[in-house]
């Protein structure tokens, strides 16, 4: 890994290390100021408004890939055309998802037969309100791919940080005030569009010496449509994964045990995100690479290996370190619920999350090498296969079941083989068309 590379992820490290610590910070509090139940309820609205900024369809990625690689061949006609159709569909694409929000909320709350009447109400308002926070949280996502592109690791973690810290310490604010879940969407709603005012202006600053206009190219379109359409689904595994799991465990068990089953999975999930986040900036350094295959076979193969070793040694770190202090952890979270069950079903999410966490390189190698079919086929039936687990072992099991189910997602350590089967590929094709250096 060059320099700029492991900087960019240096930068993204740090900027997620902060957000963890935030994390661990604001949940519990959090917890004590709402109560386990409502929290459970929060978890839930947030669960939703998650599952629906899949309608990003795979848009931010796309554009990461392609800008980058219009860049490496300093194409700005082509670049005009990237940014016209990435930008453009995204904000068709949020606009419409949040009117589908707003009018089916009342609709959507519906799937949730356990909740109370006051709950019920207080969900249908926080997602009407949801709506605004998805609509603004897609626009950052397109907007971030460029900044991506254009390696502004720095400038783009500061903003994301800043995001970070107003999102959880005025979460915290409005609760302390009384605030409960509709309020905290509120607040939500608002943070949101600050932010996206001032990635519009990070893009601004990053895009302003170039002479880009509106232009529309049929054959761009369909081959960014493509893309966009298989990274959208290749993402739908891991949305699956990590937000559908809540609402399964919210019909199961209600809002209390959700609240406890979130704390846990909010905390050990967190080894996955620092794990990845180091590693990111490999996608558009590889997609750049790719698109000049002349430096390709020269630095390729160093940059993989030490990215796959900061990926194994950052998820060990993290695992090991929740694994010892689980006792500590929970207890900070929750200490009046703290139970031999919860230490244990802890300590099996900090397992589960520390290995699947490795297959974070080849999953950005298949995104890169344009390998989305294997990435979004390995990505689906992980999500599947975890989500079946969640509910047979959750109704039989409670607590600790719906946590061993998160095993299923253990799949998706199948990126890595694949990954480096299309990296050999890659190599076989460039010696055959004579690159050798």
């Amino acid at each position: 890994m060059n320099d700029k590379l492991l900087k960019n992820g240096l930068y993204n490290a740090a900027a997620g290390a902060i957000r963890i610590g935030l994390a661990v910070l604001t949940i519990p509090v959090l917890i004590r100021l709402i109560g386990v139940e409502e929290y459970g309820l929060w978890t839930l609205a947030s669960a939703v408004v998650t599952m629906v900024t899949l309608a990003e369809a795979g848009l931010s990625t796309t554009t990461t890939v392609f800008v980058s690689q219009d860049l490496s061949r300093e194409d700005s006609e082509s670049l005009s055309q990237t940014l016209t159709i990435t930008v453009g569909a995204m904000l068709i694409l949020a606009t419409l998802a949040a009117i589908a929000l707003w009018l089916g909320a009342e609709n959507l709350v519906n799937y949730f037969p356990k909740l109370e009447n006051s709950q019920r109400l207080a969900a249908v308002q926080a997602l009407q309100i949801a709506g605004i926070v998805v609509w603004a949280r897609l626009l950052q996502q397109v907007i971030i791919g460029v900044e991506q592109a254009y390696q502004q690791y720095a400038a783009m973690n500061i903003v994301i940080t800043i995001q970070s810290v107003a999102s959880n310490v005025g979460l915290l604010i409005v609760a302390g005030l009384g605030g409960k879940t509709l309020a905290l969407m509120q607040y939500q709603a608002i943070i949101n569009l600050g932010i996206l005012i001032a990635h519009i202006w990070l893009g601004w600053l990053i895009l302003r010496h170039l002479q880009l206009y509106p232009v529309w190219n049929r054959k761009k379109i369909l081959v960014i449509t493509r893309y966009s359409l298989m990274t959208w689904l290749a993402s739908l595994g891991g949305v699956l994964f990590t937000q559908c799991d809540r609402i399964i465990v919210g019909g199961l068990m209600g809002t209390e045990i959700l609240g406890v089953y979130a704390a846990i999975t909010n905390i050990t999930s967190q080894i996955n995100v620092l794990s990845a986040l180091i590693v990111q900036p490999l996608l558009p350094a590889l997609s750049n690479l790719i698109a000049n295959p002349q430096e390709y076979l020269l630095i390729l193969k160093s940059q993989i290996k030490r990215a796959f070793q900061v990926n194994i040694l950052t998820a060990l770190g993290i695992g090991i370190l929740l694994f010892i202090s689980a006792y500590l952890v929970m207890y900070l979270i929750m200490p009046s619920k703290v139970t031999d069950e919860i230490i244990l079903a802890f300590r099996i999410a900090t397992i589960i999350y520390t290995t699947y966490s490795m297959n974070a390189v080849g999953y950005y190698i298949l995104f890169a090498v344009d390998a989305v079919q294997i990435n979004l086929v390995i990505n689906l039936l992980s999500g599947i296969l975890s989500l079946s687990l969640i509910y047979f072992l959750g109704s039989r099991l409670g607590l600790t079941g719906a946590i061993l189910g998160n095993a299923g997602y253990l799949l998706s350590l199948l990126f890595i083989p694949y990954a480096l089967k299309q990296i050999h590929l890659l190599e076989m094709r460039n010696i055959k068309n004579g690159i050798t250096h």
